[in-house]
């Protein structure tokens, strides 16, 4: 009886540990996850960015935009205030993105996105 319980005991640590596992990888997805922010685009200093200022809310006021994924054409939006949905981007894959690699440390302060969609809200920026 007692052999029984402490096998019933193993497979129960067993089939626990591997989905607490899971769900912490799981808070770590969200962290990095996608989110939106909304301000004014304006084309941004360095090659093929673009930058979002006046952001509302709590966070940043201003986001380097780096990174665009497939099919999404911010140009025509320039000017425009919109909101962009994307997921942050490391000061490295920014500075790589930027063509600066050697000014890495200047990409640590500044928030950066990768772009996966953006929604025109009004063709005025404050």
């Amino acid at each position: 009886m007692r052999g029984r319980w402490l096998l019933g005991l193993i497979i129960a640590i067993a089939i626990a540990a591997p989905a607490s596992a899971g769900a912490k990888g799981q808070k770590k997805a969200r962290a990095g996850g996608a989110h939106s922010m909304t301000g004014c685009l304006q084309k941004g200093t360095e090659g093929n960015t673009y930058t979002l200022t006046s952001v509302g809310g709590t966070g940043p006021k201003t986001v380097e935009l780096v990174e665009m994924a497939s099919g999404v054409n911010l140009a025509p939006h320039v000017g425009d205030k919109v909101t962009i949905t994307g997921s942050t981007v490391n000061a490295k894959t920014a500075a790589k993105a930027e063509g600066t690699t050697g000014k890495k440390k200047e990409e640590r302060g500044e928030h950066h996105m990768k772009v996966d969609a953006v929604k025109m809200v009004s063709t005025t920026c404050p």
